[in-house]
């Protein structure tokens, strides 16, 4: 079976054609591949999921009066935040009374407000919809379409320098007519800005 496009690929494969100016269908699965393997890239040094998913049922250890962050955000839907009770061996989710929880800054932070946590610290159980919509063909339709541009761009700078460093894997520079080409680090600074925007801090 052919591989194909990651479904949470930040990029595609006709943008990256048209920034290296390729008309052709002759790279078309060498750029796919590498499309996939910067969208993973991006995805595992930010620790998130860009594309909008649902999550079901994420376990939290939460201290009491402290605030919830998620694991991914930004929120859309949150559908359920409970506690755990009963014993730790027998437990009873309880769902939080809708007072006693609130989404912060409409859901950009994944940051969720708990009012009434009872005890030192507790269990929380949370299913929640967090990420942005990915759809390259209703691009400029923000309801279909909300994925900065900054993590495209990122995406198809990475891809981009991977594809005219593939023949020349582990070689520092490389000659040309007598001109010496140095190939930078694969990641610029602008890139690492790019990712550390991005980037979840995760405390679990």
């Amino acid at each position: 079976m052919a591989e194909s496009l990651l479904p949470y690929a930040l990029t595609t494969v006709a943008r990256i054609k048209s920034r290296l100016a390729i008309t052709v269908s002759a790279h078309d699965t060498i750029l796919l591949f590498l499309i996939n393997a910067a969208t993973d890239y991006l995805e595992g040094e930010c620790n998130r999921r860009f594309k909008e998913t649902s999550y079901s049922n994420e376990v939290y250890s939460q201290k009491r009066g402290s605030d919830l962050v998620l694991r991914q955000t930004p929120v859309s839907e949150v559908m359920s935040v409970q506690y755990r009770a009963g014993l730790k061996s027998n437990p009873s989710w309880t769902e939080f009374i809708v007072d006693d929880w609130e989404l912060e800054e409409d859901g950009q932070s994944g940051i969720i407000a708990i009012r009434g946590i009872l005890g030192g610290t507790n269990l929380l159980r949370v299913s929640y919809k967090a990420g942005y919509k990915i759809d390259f063909t209703k691009y400029g339709d923000p309801a279909s379409h909300n994925l900065p541009a900054d993590l495209t761009d990122c995406c198809e700078r990475l891809t981009v320098k991977l594809f005219k460093r593939r023949e020349s894997e582990g070689k520092e520079r490389e000659g040309l007519n007598s001109a010496m080409t140095i190939w930078k680090d694969l990641i610029s600074p602008e890139d690492t800005e790019t990712i550390n925007k991005y980037r979840r801090i995760t405390f679990f």
